[in-house]
């Protein structure tokens, strides 16, 4: 429940960070299949890593490259993949067991929004496409 720091020129792991942990009685245990923190992904600015925990249905954040910890958001259910705006400022959490992909203020670490979707959402990218109008 957490991930792990790698010297990448020494090929070895130099440290773990563990997730903060709720009490038994108030975690997830449905659908971690396995991996209890599952999406971990570095804002394009590189300023922040964030990581999912379906057991505490939330987002962490953490400062690069320091890795000291910044804050939770509460997102959906089963939260897996992640992805950001360009410019570092939202971030999607498709919530897998929830239905919806959520739309989180980088920097004021909240949920803003929620996307509908169909079920079970898992893999998402953002796309920038010429001439449409961002709506979120």
């Amino acid at each position: 429940h957490g991930f792990a720091i790698v010297d990448w020129n020494a090929r070895k792991e130099v440290g773990r960070i563990k997730l903060p942990d709720l009490p038994p009685a108030q975690r997830n245990n449905d659908g971690i299949q396995g991996a209890p923190a599952h999406g971990i992904l570095i804002s394009p600015d590189g300023k922040t890593l964030w990581s999912t925990s379906k057991f505490n249905s939330a987002v962490y954040a953490y400062s690069m490259p320091d890795l000291t910890y910044l804050g939770e958001v509460k997102v959906g259910k089963v939260p897996d993949w992640l992805t950001f705006t360009p410019d570092s400022k939202k971030l999607y959490v498709a919530n897998a067991h929830s239905n919806y992909v959520s739309v989180v203020d980088v920097t004021g670490r909240k949920e803003i929004g929620k996307i509908k979707v169909g079920q079970v959402p898992k893999r998402n990218i953002t796309a920038i496409i010429p001439g449409l109008p961002a709506t979120y």
